[in-house]
Formats: structure tokens, sequence, C-alpha cells
């Protein structure tokens, strides 16, 4: 896990004008002529004139003469500025939002050419969570571009959760987030040590100031930790009172007239599958035989009925994006009475649906599919654990399902292999899971594999997606595409690097297949965790958008989310326009406000997942550590999971990472080599890779921090040697007729 640092972020004196609309201020002291006031000045009328421009043109404009002239050139040569083959140039820039790391560095994410690297001295005052302009150039000797910050687009929520503490100087919040600053708050009936939510902004006089807007409570007190994580990403635990006031006003179950023109599939074999804890179920599965032919029915809950576009609870649901998942709850996107009451395909219980049917031919390709708007009654709700042990003979509480559950995981078998064959990525990684007691301490961790029953509901909800989404595609109708777009040509070079000096080539161009037949290359091998980590690192992260991209890392020509509308508001939307189109009830009005819509749908539906994914292992992160707090001073065995500059990560086989710091290695000069995820000492030749085992002791646990310390076990003692022989002589003899003084070790 990241570390965290309780000093603040060290950040440049010069801050971007917070209006978002002005000019970084110039630095460097020595006035109109100063290095960094040219260089600024090149960037900005570069900037401003939208196009490339010739260098007379551009020292004209900047009014340094011959002095700019040989500046831009040296720009060029560092890869700041891009010669045009007409002899113009042109900055590279960008816009995205800027993540702080809490070692003072930054990234900008969001660019196209991948993430961008931003040392703690080009920062110049931007915040974590501001939508920033960067300047940035290659990194030949890093993984990716290195940048800027140019100017402040747009402030990030200037909210934050910290403890109180009171001083000389008055009350101050320190911040939970170690990236963010300490805030000066004023206020009466204030605890020092408890938690609060604080609203601040940078005054005038240096310090950032604010006002505490909501008090949690004693910082130890019970759940305390997972609540902090959800004021740190704002996630609200309730609803709105007019939300709420929408879901009360629902019906407690399905009306008569909520049947009329669906089809009846009460008399199908239907039943979900989804984890033993799972409250929100939205997705139901059958398998009919049809011949040498199967046709697959997917179910899926039709929230949409009870969600009217535009509504209190669809502009809440928009606005969440997704339910979060943390480690001891759920914060769902829409309310219980809905998303597992009414909305959910519980067990017994009839319900209203959007169905796919898609007929499969017995190698697992799709023949045809069909859509229809209905209504279930599914037979059972299993979960994954019972479905698992009934397939492996271990459970026969299942035997009258038994026969249909083999058939279909034959099949979900059938369609894999269909996806392997056209080239799919597959990542089968097992995820930790962490045991809580009745007060949510931690007590285990164990891990969760992909078994039978994971692997059949995955086949078939991929079936259900690529079919919503070529038929979307087809009809050119308004959708939300989950697209995953191939890896920057940087990285694959990165990748291609490193596998050849493991002996094993990429082709080009690299495909999804070309990826796939690698890991399957290097499977049981030595290097087999490197190259399969590597090669996840490569990859771009998926995202939602109007415009069919395709999906790299399934290798599908289209793809869409449709199975979890209760949980994710892009399947919401995707309900929204088949129904329309099943139901022959959209105008072209309709047909324009999604497609207006499907643009900031997508982006605000992208950044929210990733809110929720932060959130998620944030929540995670404070229960591994509180786990490994007594374990200070144990040793354990792991792999190295990451290689730094300042030392390396390594994951226990509990899937808990901490960090060896580069200081508590053996003394040496070390030297990081980014692309082929080494760190080697120059004086000992000690080479630490990405995977290698390594024995590490916990050194330190740091929970305010969230941060575990490993250092490197020591060797172990070897035995004592055997004396060497003596020359005989003679001794006295004790009564016993044993020496009085046995040699050691005997």
């Amino acid at each position: 896990m990241p570390t965290k640092d309780r000093r603040p972020v060290k950040r440049g004196s010069a801050r971007p004008d917070r209006t978002g609309a002005g000019r970084r201020p110039r630095r460097g002291g020595d006035g109109h002529g100063s290095e960094a006031d040219v260089r600024q000045r090149i960037y900005e009328v570069l900037r401003d004139a939208g196009s490339p421009m010739s260098p007379d043109e551009l020292a004209r404009r900047v009014g340094e003469g011959r002095g700019s002239d040989r500046r831009w050139s040296h720009l060029v040569d560092e890869g700041w500025l891009v010669a045009t083959p007409e002899g113009a140039v042109e900055p590279r820039r960008a816009t995205g939002e800027l993540r702080l790391n809490q070692r003072g560095f930054g990234f900008v994410v969001g660019p196209p050419d991948g993430d961008v690297f931003v040392p703690a001295r080009w920062l110049h005052g931007a915040f974590h969570g501001d939508q920033v302009e960067v300047w940035w150039r290659p990194r030949p000797d890093g993984p990716g571009p290195e940048g800027e910050i140019m100017r402040v687009l747009d402030q990030g929520p200037r909210r934050m959760v910290g403890r109180l503490e009171e001083g000389r100087g008055g009350w101050r919040v320190v911040a939970a987030d170690a990236r963010l600053p300490e805030v000066h708050v004023a206020g009466a009936n204030l605890t020092a040590g408890h938690l609060v939510v604080v609203e601040w902004a940078a005054a005038p006089d240096g310090g950032p100031r604010g006002r505490v807007v909501e008090q949690l409570g004693a910082a130890d007190g019970p759940g305390q930790d997972v609540r902090l994580v959800m004021a740190e990403h704002n996630l609200p635990p309730t609803f709105p009172a007019a939300v709420m006031v929408e879901a009360e006003a629902l019906p407690r179950g399905v009306r008569a007239e909520d049947l009329r023109g669906r089809e009846d599939l009460t008399g199908r074999l239907i039943v979900t599958i989804d984890g033993a804890d799972a409250k929100d179920l939205d997705d139901a599965i059958s398998v009919e035989r049809q011949g040498r032919r199967f046709e697959v029915g997917v179910h899926i809950a039709d929230v949409s009925h009870y969600v009217p576009e535009g509504s209190a609870l669809d502009k809440e649901a928009r606005e969440r994006g997704t339910s979060v998942y943390l480690v001891d709850r759920v914060i769902p996107m829409l309310p219980p009475a809905l998303s597992n009451g009414l909305a959910s395909l519980n067990a017994a219980q009839l319900r209203l649906t959007l169905s796919a049917f898609v007929t499969v031919a017995q190698d697992g390709a799709p023949v045809s599919v069909r859509f229809a708007q209905t209504y279930i009654r599914t037979r059972a709700r299993l979960t994954y654990e019972g479905v698992n042990r009934a397939l492996a003979g271990e459970d026969g509480d299942l035997a009258d399902l038994l026969p249909w559950l083999q058939q279909a995981e034959e099949l979900a078998r059938r369609l894999h292999a269909a996806r392997m064959r056209r080239g799919a990525v597959d990542f089968d990684l097992p995820e930790g899971k962490i045991v809580l007691d009745s007060r949510g301490k931690p007590i285990d961790v164990v891990l969760r594999e992909r078994g039978p029953a994971e692997r059949l509901i995955e086949e078939f909800m991929l079936l259900a997606n690529e079919a919503v989404a070529r038929q979307l595609g087809e009809l050119s109708l308004p959708a939300l595409y989950r697209v995953h777009e191939p890896p920057t040509e940087e990285k694959l070079a990165d990748l291609r690097t490193l596998v050849a000096a493991l002996g094993h080539r990429l082709p080009t161009p690299v495909t999804p297949m070309a990826l796939q037949q690698l890991l399957q290359r290097v499977e049981g091998k030595p290097e087999a965790r490197l190259v399969t980590e590597a090669t996840l690192r490569s990859m771009r992260q998926a995202r939602y958008a109007p415009d069919n991209l395709g999906h790299f890392g399934l290798a599908a020509s289209h793809y869409t989310h449709f199975t979890s509308p209760i949980r994710r508001y892009p399947d919401l939307f995707v309900h929204r326009v088949l129904k329309a189109w099943l139901t022959k009830s959209a105008d072209a009005a309709d047909l324009a406000r999604w497609r207006h819509d499907a643009a900031p749908v997508a982006e605000q539906a992208s950044e929210r997942e990733r809110a929720a994914m932060e959130a998620e292992r944030d929540s995670v992160a404070i229960k591994q550590v509180q786990f490994m707090a007594d374990k200070v001073g144990e040793e354990f065995v792991g792999l190295v999971s990451g290689v730094t500059s300042f030392g390396l990560f390594v994951e226990l086989p509990t899937l808990i990472e901490g960090l060896v710091r580069i200081d508590s290695l053996p003394p040496d000069r070390y030297e990081h080599d980014a692309v082929h995820h080494t760190l080697t000492g120059i004086g000992r030749g000690v080479r630490y890779r990405l995977g290698d085992p390594l024995r590490i002791v916990v050194a330190r646990v740091d929970q305010d921090a969230r941060r575990i310390d490993f250092a490197l076990a020591p060797d172990p003692a070897p035995s004592a040697p055997a004396p060497a022989p003596r020359p005989a002589r003679r001794r006295r003899r004790s009564k016993g007729g044993g020496p009085k003084n046995p040699p050691a070790g005997v």
C-alpha cells in the first residue's frame, strides 16, 4: 500500500491563479529577461496561438530576439516542444486531474498519452484534485511522461477530513489524507482529538483556513475508521429527503398493470448466483438446450421502470454514479427500498426484468439475439460458494439443480474458449477478503479465487453486454460504451524491452492475442509473475464513452455495461435507450437529449467509478494495517510487487502490501531501472526485481498514516561449526566417566 507521511506536502512558493482562467505567476527574480519568464512566455504564446508557429514569429511575439530563439531550440531538444516537418514548433500540453502522492510529487491523470508525472518543484501550488493544464515531455529514463503545472483550470473540492488539535495559535485540523495541508479553523464546542469535516480555502496571508461543517466524533469510536473514508471521499451515507419521498411512494410489489406488454417467464428455470452476503440482486440467468444449440437468458432488473428520467431518484443516482462496496458496508446508488427490495431479483418474488436471449452454437459462438421486456420469478437464490461445492460433488443440497448447473457450467467453458480464440486477455488474479468481528476488527484475511460459479456468471454477463452493445451500434442509437483503449506505444515499448531481456518476443503491432499468448508462454516459469504484472501495468484503465472505441482487453469490437442497473448508472442509461427501441416510444427529442447527455454522463460515471475504487482501496487498507498492527517483528515471505526509486513494495500471500524503504536495504548506491522494474546496487551488484521472492520482517505499522513498513529479514544464523580436533592428551576422569567440561556443541 502507498506510504503516507504526516508532514504537509511541500509546495512551490508560486500559486496558480485560483479563478481557473489566469496564468501561472512567473518565477525567477531577475526581472523581464529571466530564464523562467521567457520559458513561460514561450509556452503561453504557443498555447494561445492554438497552432504551430514559425521560429521567427515565436521570437517576435516573445520579444526576446535571439535569446528566445536559443531557448526554444533547447526546449525542442529536451522534448518540451515538438518541431513540425515544416519547421514550426508547438508545445506538448494536456489537461487532467492532479493526484498528489504523499511523498510530495504528483500525477496528472487523464491525458491520452498516459498519466504525466509532476515533480514537487513543478507543482507550483496546485492541490490534490485540481483540474490542471500541464506542459510535458517524454522521459527516456522513466515509465511515462514528465510535466510541469502551468495553470489551474478548476479547483478540486476544498473539503477534507481530519483530527482537531488545539495549540497556542488556536484550533487546527490535521488532515487524515497526508496530501492535504493543515487547516486553521475557528469555532465553538470543538473537542481535541475528534474527527471533523472541514471546508477550507487558501487564505491571502498564506495558511489555509476553513470552517468545521460536520463533527464525526472520537477518532477511536466503533466504525469511525470506515466513516472517515466515507467523509474523505464525500460518500453520503443517507439520501436527500426528496429522494426518500419518491422511494417511499414506490409500490410494495409488482402490480398487475406493470405486467402489461411483457413476456411471462415465470414458468422457466431462472436462478440468481451471487455472493452469500449480497442483497442487491440485479441479474438472473436461464439456460435451455435447443437441439445442438443453447439459448442463454440473461434477465436484468428493470430499474428504469421505477426510476423515471429526471426524477429525484434519477438525479441522485446520476450524481453517485455507482454503488460503493467498502470493507464493511455498501453505500448504494439507489435507496435500499429499491436496491434491496422492489428491484432486487429476490427468490420466489415476481419481478420486472429486461431480458437478453442469446442463441449460442456448440463452439460457444453467438448465433442470434433477441431482447424483450419480461417478468420472472426466480426459482432459487444460489451463492457462488454453494454452486462451487455442488459442482465439485461436495454438497448434496443442490442435487435437484445439479444437472442444470453442470450444463450451464459446460456452456460457460465453451464461451470462455471462444473468447480466448479471438484473443481476449484473461488476468485470473485472486482477491483478498478481510474477515471482521462484530465490532469491525479484522481477525483474518482469506483469498478468494474465481471458481466455476464465478466464471459462469462472468461469461454470461459478458455475452449479454456484448450483444446489447452490438445492437445499439447497428441501430446507431445513443449509447454509453465501456471502452478499453490499447496501451500507449510508450508502454508497449517498455513491455517489449522487458520481455526481450527475458528471452520472449512481442510482435508489432501488439494485439490482445499476442499478450494472451505471451502470458501462456510464461505460465509456470520463474518470470511469470514479472511478465504478468508488467503486462497488467501496461494496460490503460477502462472507461465509459459515447463513441464505440472497442474493448482491447476483451478483444471485443462492441462492449457496454447492461447487467447492473441497480448499482451502475451507465447501465440504467443503456436500459432506457434499449427499452425505448423495443417499445418504439422514443421520439426525435428523446434521441437528441440522450445523445447530448451521453458524453457528460460517461465522463461523470468514469470519475465516480475511480473515486469509488479509491474509497474501496482505502477502506481495505485501513483494515489491513489494523490486522498487521500486532505483527511487528514477525517474519514473512512475499513477492516484490513494485519497484521504485525509493524502495520496494512487497506483497504477502494475503495480498497485504508494505514498503521496504531504500534506506533500509544493505548500504549501497542503488540505480532504479523503471523499464525493467529493477533496483540494483552499483557497488555490490545485488539486484531486486519485480516478482522476486523476499523474506521480510514487519518493521513498523502506522495506523494513522495507513502505512506498513517492511525490512529485509536477517540471514539465518549459521549453525555453530564443530570444533577442530585437538591432539589427544590425558584427562582426569570424573567418577561418572565423562569429561568434566564437555566441548561446546556436544
